[in-house]
């Protein structure tokens, strides 16, 4: 028996909401009392279904919560990627190497993995960067090519461990 929830277009128009939210990095930042407004929605049951929402939305990655230490409330930034598009055999295996090694660089994570193309991994460090789950520690020259490469570690390996490395 299916247990399916009716679609009700709600997390689309939140979606479309928080993408119209462009400009400086205040402008994007929003809260649930925000959101609703923006919707034109009044304090009810609906505004919990927009937290509950919101919720859904942070754990897959597409939103960023945190608490406002200006405003004493939650707040959000909405990110745009699903997370859950990172959780492939070929990225649990990259995250895996990250996560075993204490400091390492694309060409680490290559080896290590068995993966030839480098554009993959490197997608998936800048992403990881900017999601503040890794670190950029040091450079050194690339060993059988001109150049030189960045080496990274895992900032809190078990953030990292909880965060990224969980499966679908």
């Amino acid at each position: 028996m299916e247990n399916k929830i009716p679609k009700t277009g709600l997390a689309e128009s939140m979606r479309s909401w928080m993408k119209a939210r462009t400009g400086t990095k205040t402008q994007r930042r929003f809260s649930i009392s925000q959101i609703c407004k923006g919707l034109q929605i009044t304090p009810g049951p609906m505004h919990q279904k927009i937290a509950n929402a919101l919720y859904d939305f942070e754990q897959r990655g597409e939103v960023m919560g945190y608490h406002s230490k200006k405003h004493n409330r939650r707040q959000y930034v909405y990110v745009g990627t699903d997370r859950r598009s990172l959780w492939g055999k070929q990225n649990q295996k990259i995250f895996k190497a990250m996560y075993v090694s204490q400091s390492f660089a694309v060409t680490d994570i290559q080896r290590l993995t068995g993966i030839t193309e480098r554009a993959g991994i490197e997608k998936t460090v800048r992403l990881l960067k900017k999601e503040g789950y890794l670190l950029q520690i040091a450079r050194r020259h690339r060993a059988n090519s001109p150049g030189v490469e960045n080496i990274y570690y895992v900032t809190n390996r078990d953030q990292f461990k909880l965060t990224v490395m969980k499966g679908n």
